[in-house]
């Protein structure tokens, strides 16, 4: 690889630990760099003779072409998957974009209701649904997809997050307990949008649709950041749902794929319980 062009080698076992560890004889081998776009080889290729003095000139330029083409075709099955890949995350951006939009309408409707039970004159309803709209575009600012973004992005506190994902809604109804956490950029997202699916919901069916309470708790515990949500006080739950809807599933794909953690949820009359646990290790991307 370093001399970037076909070598000729007798008993490469004597180089290798691996070949003769596998107390393999080999007589003659050409190894031809393998390029697959850019400067940089992907590795070796790896043409192997039964005895010596087999290999000449024309072979190492027939490989050495072989080897180019290999390169163009792992190239090509690159850029395909990125390709494919790309066409994913587009999809599932408009679906979520468009998910997003649903809940916002649903958010802004219970707002004004709630904001219309509590205020007695116009000025003061005003002032009070502009002070929860402003806040739900804070907590939709921490949601966004931030592939583009290249400016540094700070440290966030898990209670911080938590206090502008929820600021929205009655902050009388909430309560947060837990430790200092830092996160990441991508943590901090990637929580956003869990935390931001889990109100979005208690808002348009749970206990923050009537009245209720939810108290959010984290703690650290064997290299893990369990969290608790809890509702209470909302409408009894009957039965579990029988459908998982699009912001469940993007929940759970996020916790699950993106963190490589666990979300379960507990679906008890009084209530609705979800225990969520993060690596630590993926918190500080």
């Amino acid at each position: 690889l370093d001399t970037r062009e076909p070598i000729l080698m007798k008993n490469p076992e004597r180089v290798y630990g691996w070949i003769a560890d596998a107390n393999i004889v080999v007589p003659e081998v050409l190894l031809v760099p393998l390029f697959v776009g850019g400067a940089e080889p992907l590795g070796t290729l790896w043409i192997v003779s039964h005895e010596e003095q087999h290999f000449n000139s024309s072979h190492a330029r027939a490989m050495t072409e072989l080897a180019g083409f290999a390169g163009i075709a792992l190239r090509m099955i690159r850029t395909e998957e990125k390709l494919r890949q790309s066409l994913e995350n587009q999809e599932t951006l408009t679906k979520e974009m468009s998910h997003r939009v649903k809940n916002v309408f649903a958010i802004a409707d219970g707002m004004i209701k709630l904001s219309s039970r509590s205020a007695e004159t116009p000025k003061e309803l005003a002032d009070s649904l502009s002070l929860r709209f402003h806040a739900l575009a804070n907590a939709h600012s921490l949601v966004r997809r931030s592939m583009t973004d290249t400016a540094p992005h700070r440290k966030v506190d898990v209670a911080a997050l938590l206090e502008a994902i929820l600021r929205p809604h009655d902050i009388d109804a909430l309560s947060l307990k837990g430790p200092e956490v830092a996160l990441g950029e991508s943590a901090t997202n990637g929580l956003a949008l869990v935390f931001h699916e889990l109100a979005t919901n208690a808002a348009k069916y749970g206990a923050l649709s009537a009245g209720g309470k939810v108290a959010v708790s984290w703690l650290t515990h064997d290299d893990n950041l369990a969290f608790t949500w809890q509702e209470t006080g909302g409408p009894r739950i009957e039965r579990p749902p029988t459908r998982t809807g699009f912001g469940t599933a993007l929940s759970e794909r996020t916790v699950v794929k993106q963190f490589g953690g666990t979300i379960s949820y507990d679906w008890k009359p009084e209530g609705l319980t979800v225990a969520i646990s993060v690596p630590m290790n993926q918190l500080s991307r």
